[in-house]
């Protein structure tokens, strides 16, 4: 009976394409009852007989079937797959006898059929998966599970099995079992627990790559952590049994899992790509590459019929195995330069590599049957690799924040320094123009609002064209810094001197009065002219400074007619004879 007939066996009230309802059944069935035969194991060892070609047919009923000629031309055989003398037959027949039992629902399982199969208790037809044309050849169709519902009274009568493949193998392959109906569902359940998990979990981790490689710059490594563990989901969960019962479409399943194994070894190399530097790396690009190209190949080849399914995996299977060596060796040769994080994704890697390669040898008959943890080794690849991509990603984000967090400070030293040179007087070391034309009106706000007195200071110094003239432009830059250094040692620091232009300077004196700024006026003008200039070992003759000075409340609060009251006064002391102070009361 094919997967899709159980619900029917059940009354024909559940629709089997509902797999709600399908698992329903499934659960009644497995409540019916307690009493059940042990199952019998009709695998190695049991007495199975083959036979070459394909029988003529009677009536509808192959004659290799009935007497007399049920027992001519038939051989023993240790197991019913892949007897003695091929040499290009694509059909045979296998026979046995069912065992004696005291079944309530028997039926027979078996793992897989390479390709397609009949099976026939007393002449008659009571199972096939595919379609037989009339001269005996079929299409392949998947590898599904079996399981044949036995009738009621076939307990101890020989069972046939008629087979086409043109393919490698030919006949049943994996476990040949009978047992009661509810026992085999219950074995399917209990055989697809791990494998669910394994597809869950990598279904999880490929669905938490693609959102880090969707957020983060680092995004080649996450997607290949995607891809390798949506590749490992599609295996897992084509190899676990219970599938067929969620949705009965074998072949669609079989591309679902061709799709997957052949991206594996894409994955694989993406993967190690991302650890290994030059020369392997560029080896790793090469198979990653090549495995792409064979993918897309392989699956359209198939989909337009072209070469079947099952005739690619041979092919595929051989260059896989080249591949797992091709890219573990050149790697074992870096171990010794490897760090940690490199040894663990190396040692992960061996691992997965071994158990496929022992896969292979299992499904082509060079190790006996069994199953082989493929996914678990495909499971514990993929946890590692996550692991180490997580470790380098929170390295990657601390080096870009500390990155940031330096480019932020470099930025704001420049920052800074550009507002530096942007107020600043380069040959003095005081604020400049543009400063002064900044601050002057805000600090006359301030000095408005809260009331407190405000001067301003507009200085010059006395005949610097002719000094300039006579002893060079060094010797009257040392003048100006002369001057600008006297500046900074008679005023407060909250005062605020700066480079007018020229050999003008102009000092904004918040909270200071006529007095206050005459006194301090005065202290600079005798600090300067008591200064002798000094250039290159020769005393040269000082300079002398004017100044002026206006303040409020004695004037108009406004900042230009401030400013203009201070040349004033400068143009004052100018005229009185130079080397001196004057203030002059604002006009109001």
């Amino acid at each position: 009976m094919r997967l899709d007939e159980v619900a029917c066996h059940s009354g024909g009230a559940l629709n089997w394409r509902n797999p709600l309802s399908l698992l329903l059944a499934f659960m009644l069935l497995l409540a019916v009852s307690s009493l059940r035969a042990e199952p019998v194991d009709l695998g190695q060892g049991w007495d199975w007989q083959y036979r070459w070609g394909d029988s003529p047919f009677t009536a509808g009923v192959p004659r290799w079937t009935v007497e007399p000629e049920a027992g001519v031309g038939w051989r023993s055989i240790d197991f019913p797959s892949n007897p003695p003398g091929r040499d290009g037959a694509e059909n045979v027949w296998y026979r046995t006898t069912l065992p004696e039992g005291e079944w309530r629902d028997p039926v027979l399982y078996i793992y897989s059929v390479d390709l397609i199969v009949q099976a026939y208790v007393d002449g008659k037809m009571i199972y096939q998966y595919g379609r037989f044309d009339q001269q005996g050849r079929g299409e392949f169709a998947g590898w599904p599970w079996h399981m044949i519902t036995l009738p009621a009274d076939s307990a101890g009568k020989p069972i046939y099995f008629r087979v086409f493949s043109n393919y490698l193998d030919i006949g049943l392959w994996g476990e040949v079992k009978v047992m009661e109906r509810t026992e085999l569902l219950r074995y399917i359940i209990d055989n697809s627990v791990e494998g669910m998990l394994v597809a869950g979990f990598s279904l999880l981790i490929a669905l938490l790559a693609l959102v880090f490689a969707l957020l983060n710059s680092g995004r080649r490594i996450f997607i290949a952590v995607a891809l390798y563990s949506l590749a490992t989901a599609g295996l897992a969960l084509e190899k676990t049994p219970a599938h067929l019962l969620l949705l009965y479409k074998p072949l669609l399943w079989n591309y679902i899992s061709a799709i997957s194994y052949y991206l594996t070894p894409m994955a694989m190399a993406l993967l190690l790509e991302q650890w290994f530097e030059s020369p392997v790396r560029r080896l790793y690009n090469l198979v990653w590459k090549f495995h792409l190209l064979f993918a897309v190949l392989a699956v359209t080849l198939s989909l337009i019929g072209v070469m079947a399914l099952a005739h690619l995996y041979p092919i595929f299977d051989s260059l896989f195995a080249i591949t797992l060596v091709l890219l573990f060796v050149p790697t074992l040769k870096l171990l010794h330069h490897a760090d940690g994080e490199q040894k663990a994704i190396v040692a992960a890697y061996g691992l997965l590599g071994a158990l496929l390669l022992i896969d292979m040898a299992v499904a082509y008959g060079v190790l006996p049957w069994g199953r082989v943890p493929v996914s678990w080794g495909s499971l514990v690849f993929s946890l590692c690799v996550v692991v180490i991509a997580l470790r380098f990603y929170v390295r990657a984000q601390r080096e870009l924040t500390a990155l940031n967090s330096s480019l932020e400070q470099q930025v704001r030293e420049r920052t800074e320094a550009l507002e530096k040179l942007s107020y600043e007087d380069p040959l003095t070391g005081l604020k400049n123009r543009r400063y002064f034309d900044d601050v002057l009106p805000r600090e006359v706000a301030l000095a408005r609002r809260q009331q407190r007195p405000l001067s301003l200071l507009m200085c010059d110094i006395d005949n610097f064209k002719q000094f300039n003239d006579r002893y060079g432009h060094t010797a009257g830059d040392e003048a100006l810094r002369l001057v600008a250094r006297k500046m900074l040692e008679t005023f407060r620091q909250s005062d605020i001197a700066c480079r007018y232009g020229g050999e003008e300077f102009v000092i904004v004196m918040p909270d200071a009065s006529s007095e206050d700024a005459l006194m301090r006026a005065e202290a600079l003008r005798r600090a300067v002219s008591a200064e002798g200039i000094v250039l290159d070992g020769e005393n040269l003759d000082g300079v002398t400074l004017s100044a002026g000075i206006a303040s409020w409340p004695e004037s108009v609060a406004d900042a230009e007619r401030l400013l203009a009251s201070a040349d004033r006064a400068l143009y004052q002391a100018k005229r009185g004879g130079r080397d001196r102070v004057e203030s002059v009361p604002l006009a109001g």
